[in-house]
């Protein structure tokens, strides 16, 4: 068992030694550090080491996050759960399927802990009422891209967080969900958990529990979409491989593999039905909750 700390421990941490944490999460090499540039270049470093697979890093704070397509990932201290762990590649890499199972495991972990339903937009971000709550970034790792760090940022709460206010309106945050207070640790172990159930192993398509999974939780399928490049189509789903299936106004089929959607017509999706039900089951446990 390994586990390290370095640049001090942050306050959220200090209930338990870092070797305890490590135990509780069921990781042999776990870090958490005060702050760090990017919790994903720490886990590649680590990963050109030798790591094993789910080797964790932590950072109560990042100053230099990054999100897909290069975009800025703001992570103040205090106000999410930032966190890389070093996964098993298939072999496409950080390709199709496996960054779906990454996904589809932090919207687990999210419901979990919250008991609220999600929503995941391709490829893989975590929605609550069309407010994103988590965001991540597969990127390969390891001699030969043969892992792939998965960095995954979870909104935890508001309040003292330091987010630009342009991008505040845009976010959900899992303690609001939950109506409680959460700990990082409480989601981080929630997090680990579905990552073993889900992506211990790369999976080679988007079939069977995983694809029944993502699908009901998947917010743009049978809507209208446009694609950033210029396509536009209804969204059809997810591929086998994990490509975004669209069909344009004149039939053709479009797999979409690299880039980002947004919804240009609402239309139906199961999965905005489910949490909508979802929202109606909350809302009468909790009357029957104060009525007891």
């Amino acid at each position: 068992m390994t586990s390290r700390v370095r640049e001090g421990f942050p306050s959220a941490w200090r209930r338990l030694a870092l070797e305890e944490w490590a135990v509780q999460l069921g990781v042999t090499v776990l870090e958490i550090h005060a702050v760090l540039p990017s919790t994903n270049d720490r886990v590649r470093r680590l990963a050109l080491e030798g790591a094993p697979s789910f080797t964790t890093v932590v950072a109560e704070a990042q100053t230099k996050g990054r999100g897909r397509g290069g975009r800025s990932w703001h992570s103040p201290a205090g106000s999410g759960l930032w966190i890389s762990v070093l996964l098993p590649s298939g072999s496409d890499g950080t390709a199709g399927p496996l960054s779906l199972a990454v996904g589809l495991a932090a919207a687990r972990a999210v419901e979990h802990v919250s008991g609220i339903p999600v929503q995941l937009k391709w490829p893989n971000d975590v929605l609550h009422s069309g407010l994103k709550v988590a965001g991540i970034l597969c990127e390969t790792g390891g001699e030969g891209g043969r892992q792939v760090v998965a960095g995954i940022g979870i909104n935890i709460r508001r309040a003292g967080a330091d987010f630009p206010p342009e991008l505040e309106p845009g976010m959900a945050f899992v303690e609001e969900m939950a109506g409680r207070e959460v700990s990082e640790a409480e989601l981080a172990e929630a997090l680990l958990g579905e990552l073993r159930s889900w992506a211990r192993s790369a999976p080679r398509g988007v079939t069977g529990e995983l694809r029944a999974e993502w699908e009901a939780r998947d917010c743009l399928r049978g809507r209208r979409v446009a694609v950033e490049g210029g396509d536009s189509g209804v969204c059809r789903g997810v591929r086998a491989d994990g490509a975004l299936e669209i069909a344009s106004p004149d039939g053709t089929l479009i797999a979409v593999r690299t880039g980002s959607v947004r919804v240009i017509e609402p239309g139906p999706s199961p999965a905005l039905h489910r949490a909508s039900s979802g929202a109606e089951r909350e809302s009468a446990g909790t009357v029957d909750g104060r009525a007891g």
